[in-house]
């Protein structure tokens, strides 16, 4: 893992927001399915060997954060804008 402050927020971060977006989309997904997700895979980036999943405890924080805002946000807009 890198330094807890290191890269908090990066171009992940805009594709967290997008696929979590169209996941709300999904009227059977429910917020807590939205979090079990991004807990469970924010734990299993921990344990994989790859590059691209050391990243640092607070960019692990900022995923979730833009896990939820993306499915928070497309959700608004669908349930409000949908006829």
């Amino acid at each position: 893992m890198k330094p807890f402050f290191e890269d908090p927020i990066n171009y992940y971060s805009l594709l967290h927001f997008v696929e979590y977006g169209f996941l709300a989309l999904f009227p059977a997904i429910k917020i807590f399915h939205v979090v079990y997700i991004s807990l469970l895979w924010e734990i299993l980036e921990v344990l994989l060997p790859y590059e691209w999943a050391k990243e640092s405890a607070l960019n692990k924080c900022f995923d979730i954060i833009f896990n939820l805002s993306g499915f928070y946000f497309s959700r608004y807009f669908n349930t409000k804008y949908t006829p």
